[in-house]
């Protein structure tokens, strides 16, 4: 089958072969400015909800491009469904985290507020934040090639998602724990609803108390190595190994 990495997302739309649709604005001027995509040109599409399909331009112009959908691609589902709940951090470093935590196939994530999470004061600004991480998820999973787009919520307190996590498959890597890996704890099968909580913690790392409360609930703290990493680095690495032991990064190459 011949490849395309040009890959955009129809969110919204109902698709199937024949339809005739525009690209989003945040996409059209990329495509006819940078990538200067023109008439004939093929792509792929997706509704970031699994449904995927090879397409080709019919028009385009400085305006607006507008699409054909062709032939229904096959879409193996992915088994593996991460929750990175990540501490969030200071300056650009969370917008690295969620770009390549999605490149990686990380499922959702889920802002963090922990007891050394610098907090942010100001609502608007809040706002402006979660919609740059939104923006950074969409393009991350079109650049990937992803058929279900990401979900971000909005940021939680720590102690908020004990219920969420009660019973579940959590991994929580920290810089105190000395004695069981994070590969020790991959050597066991993966959940059988492939359901996975990363739970990274902030800058400075978690707090005795916080690591004590949720252990009281189940989720045991994991090594990953004799280094201390960067929250970012954790982050990344943590999701690394576990799809590589568990998820995908074995498997063939890309789909689409």
């Amino acid at each position: 089958m011949v490849k395309t990495s040009v890959f955009f997302y129809l969110e919204g739309e109902r698709l199937f072969s024949g339809l005739e649709a525009n690209l989003k604005e945040e996409d059209f001027r990329h495509a006819y400015r940078v990538l200067r995509l023109r008439e004939q040109a093929a792509l792929i599409v997706s509704d970031g909800t699994g449904l995927v399909y090879r397409a080709r331009i019919i028009s385009a112009t400085p305006k607006s491009i507008t699409v054909r959908l062709d032939q229904k691609l096959n879409n193996p589902k992915q088994k593996l469904q991460v929750v990175l709940l990540q501490s969030i951090t200071k300056g650009d470093k969370m917008d690295t985290i969620v770009r390549q935590s999605v490149e990686l196939g990380v499922a959702r994530i889920v802002p963090v507020i922990s007891k050394r999470t610098v907090p942010v004061r100001d609502k608007s600004q809040e706002v402006k934040r979660m919609q740059r991480w939104k923006n950074i998820i969409r393009s991350a999973a079109a650049q990937s090639r992803r058929p279900y787009l990401p979900a971000i919520d909005d940021p939680m307190e720590l102690f908020a998602i004990i219920d969420q996590i009660k019973g579940k498959e959590v991994i929580i890597p920290w810089e105190e724990e000395k004695h069981f890996s994070l590969n020790e704890r991959l050597s066991q099968p993966c959940p059988d609803d492939g359901a996975v909580y990363l739970l990274i913690g902030p800058e400075g790392g978690f707090d005795l108390a916080e690591v004590e409360t949720i252990e009281k609930v189940g989720p045991k703290t994991v090594h990953l190595g004799p280094r201390i990493l960067r929250t970012e680095t954790a982050a990344i690495a943590a999701l690394t190994i576990i799809q590589s032991a568990w998820g995908d990064l074995s498997s063939e190459g890309a789909y689409f």
